[in-house]
């Protein structure tokens, strides 16, 4: 049984994965408790309740007294990733300026493409993406606001509310997206429209690109706005139901959902904007490594997931997370700020087969998640994952997993594995071996994707290696990154930490605002410019009741050279913006796009210019950077087992420790496996693992120059 304080109330945050559903729950002085349950793809719902009732168990509490004593409540959905990837989102109809009603269908170039694997870009034969909207629901409407935002052609209201009512009738819609041209720039006749559509279908959910995405980029706009319309209504019927469950539970403060940017927004915000719900549980695990690297002194980390579905990374580069911009999900391209997080199908369940075309072995994409998961998991999985790998290889071992609260059976993963490796003609420890050293591959490609091809070399970043399978892989790919020191943050609370970025997520909101301004910059339009952001997220901030005392604001310039579409940089504008503002911006532009692109590029590009503004307004959760809660003093001695380890492809007796006999150790040595209730930290041969800072483990893994990997004779095994 966890102590933790509750003197000023708990705070909780959970995670639904697409094996596991995760949960924290943290005190006022930072101290965390943790615990898993499995993820109930037909009904969330179920999997939070267990969650939230397995963890009030573990603290002695029932359900109903822990929600009564929690002043903070966050969630990271993956209903609206599901929707879009399962296509089982709302009947969309799109409104749109006439003339324009192909922009989606037309795409961009790279449309059919748009985030598949490289050998799909140089097919002959390709297909679109499913549409998003139900075929021929577009009307154009006779309207247009130009480019300065003056209006050319006034818009008909009688006339449109009619065509409306026609509209949503005939193609039988649920939502309606509304996105005319240069709306952004002056949104009369866009807002118009949808006091239109709420005037003749109260029920319809209604998407404005005014609200949801308000950048130039037509078709980016448009996507980004669709896809709100997709998943809203059945995020808006998800979110609610929680919150009504949650309340009827004990719960007294609003439910707070997590955003792909990094915050979380109340619920009744989130289900206005849905878009920003979509891969929040990734961002989460972002959020959390800040909290914590920053408390360390970090500020050079690469973050990785790897959890039963997906890896996932991202960076922190001068103690500040990466954006992005552009974002594609199931080849849909649309724009919205959020973390910078990418992902590849390289999990604990990621399913290994023998290539029809080659013979030879693959890994991915396809997971077998959490039903029916591995072969190990004996709920009717029968094809070799990653996680039948490690356990054949004795990476995981069967009557430690999780506790012991979830049995693997042993039998069922050499059974699967076996048959795999009789059609490669290996053992069956090379095919595990390889199936394990092919998925750690992988996810060392993405991470030299993220950093390599940026300029950065990850020999100079620190690892935060989190997730369920991320404790037990790390040695691996971070070793095939060029990466010797591994963080697994807060001790088994890794396993949970996505949920737990959730739990000390600081509320958001993000307001962008498109304007040209060019250099040499003229402070007077700057400073409009800005004051203009700052106004609207203010205003943002201050319609969810947020005291302005509390609000921390901060503006970044989007820069670039005119007619340069890519290598934009994001510029910190210091506030309030006055006179000299902009010699300060173009000097810090110089400086940022000499740094990323060399010396030298700024000469001949041009004039440079501002595009566009992207405010924040930031209130603290008042969560302190975290620490494991008190720990059961296990007094169980260290033992050892047999691992055949994938990297020297050799049995080796093998160390098992676990938090316990950690702490008594100081540091352990390789070959070592120290488990922890809901992972296990590999610690290969040459390498070592020791307690560090705020409930950290390191894991410093030997120098590949070293002959670090010949583990003396006396350890072989078999």
């Amino acid at each position: 049984m966890h102590s933790i304080n509750n003197s000023d109330g708990y705070s909780i945050g959970i995670d639904i994965g697409g094996t596991f559903t995760d949960c924290v729950v943290t005190d006022s002085r930072g101290q965390s408790v943790t615990t898993k349950a499995l993820s109930t793809s037909d009904d969330p719902v179920r999997g939070v309740r267990a969650a939230l009732s397995r963890l009030a168990e573990g603290m002695g509490r029932d359900s109903a007294s822990l929600l009564t004593h929690t002043r903070r409540f966050s969630h990271g959905t993956t209903i609206g990733t599901n929707a879009v990837l399962e296509h089982r989102g709302a009947r969309v109809g799109l409104v749109t300026t006439a003339g324009h009603g192909d922009t989606l269908a037309m795409m961009r170039g790279r449309g059919r493409v748009a985030g598949r694997p490289v050998e799909d870009v140089f097919r002959v034969q390709g297909s679109l993406p499913r549409p998003l909207i139900v075929p021929g629901a577009v009307l154009e409407v006779q309207e247009r606001v130009d480019r300065s935002g003056a209006v050319v052609v006034a818009l008909d209201a009688p006339q449109v509310r009619d065509e409306l009512r026609r509209f949503i009738a005939r193609h039988d819609l649920d939502a309606v997206a509304v996105v005319l041209l240069w709306s952004f720039v002056n949104p009369v006749h866009e807002r118009l429209i949808t006091q239109l559509v709420a005037e003749v279908s109260s029920e319809t959910y209604i998407s404005s690109s005014v609200n949801v995405s308000p950048r130039l980029g037509e078709f980016e706009r448009m996507v980004a706005t669709v896809i709100n319309a997709y998943v809203g209504p059945v995020s808006g019927r998800y979110m609610g139901r929680l919150a009504e469950e949650l309340k009827d539970g004990g719960l007294t403060t609003p439910l707070l959902i997590m955003q792909s940017n990094g915050g979380v927004l109340p619920a009744v915000e989130a289900v206005a904007a849905p878009l920003g719900t979509i891969d929040s549980g990734p961002a989460g695990g972002l959020a959390g490594v800040r909290e914590l690297a920053e408390a360390a002194g970090h500020d050079r980390v690469i973050t990785s997931d790897m959890g039963g579905t997906s890896f996932d990374i991202g960076l922190i580069v001068d103690g500040a997370p990466v954006m992005a911009e552009e974002k594609v999900i199931d080849r849909h391209t649309y724009r919205l700020t959020h973390l910078d997080v990418r992902s590849v199908a390289c999990g604990g369940g990621t399913i290994a087969r023998r290539d029809s075309v080659t013979g030879a072995m693959r890994v991915g994409p396809d997971s077998a998640g959490s039903d029916p998961g591995p072969a190990c998991y004996g709920r009717g999985g029968t094809q070799p994952t990653v996680t039948d790998a490690d356990v054949v290889l004795g990476l995981i071992r069967p009557e430690s997993f999780l506790e012991g609260r979830m049995q693997l059976d042993p039998e069922l993963s050499r059974a699967a594995v076996g048959r795999l490796a009789a059609q490669l003609g290996l053992t069956q420890e090379e095919t595990a071996a390889g199936i394990v050293n092919i998925n750690n591959m992988r996810a060392a490609t993405l991470i030299h994707q993220q950093t390599v091809e940026r300029g950065l070399d990850p020999r100079d970043f620190r690892l935060y290696a989190y997730g369920g399978a991320g404790p037990v892989h790390a040695f691996g790919f971070a070793a095939e990154a060029g990466v010797r020191e591994v963080i697994i943050p807060l001790g088994n609370g890794a396993s949970t930490l996505s949920a737990y970025g959730i739990t000390v997520a600081d509320t958001l909101h993000c307001v962008e605002v498109e304007r040209t301004v060019k250099a040499p910059f003229d402070d007077g339009n700057l400073v409009n410019a800005v004051d203009e952001a700052v106004r609207r997220v203010r205003a943002a901030s201050e319609r969810a009741g947020t005291a302005a005392t509390a609000v921390r604001i901060s503006v970044h310039a989007l820069m670039r050279f005119e007619q340069q579409l890519a290598n934009a940089v994001e510029i910190p504008v210091p506030l309030p913006a006055q006179r000299g503002t902009g010699a300060l911006l173009l000097k810090r532009f110089n400086t940022e796009y000499a740094r990323r692109y060399g010396a030298g590029g700024t000469n001949v590009r041009g004039t440079a210019e501002v595009f566009a503004l992207r405010a924040e307004a930031r209130v603290s959760s008042d969560v302190p950077p975290g620490t494991q809660g008190a720990r059961r003093d296990d007094a169980g001695a260290a033992h050892t087992c047999e691992v055949y380890w994938p990297t020297i492809h050799r049995w080796l007796v093998t160390d098992v420790h676990n938090q316990a006999t950690l702490d008594r150790a100081g540091q352990v040595s390789g070959p070592a496996l120290v488990e922890l209730s809901h992972t296990t930290v590999c610690v290969p041969p040459g390498a070592t693992v020791f307690n560090g800072p705020h409930g950290h483990l390191t894991l410093h893994l030997p120098d590949p120059s070293a002959p670090c990997y010949n583990a003396p004779d006396a350890g072989v095994a078999r």
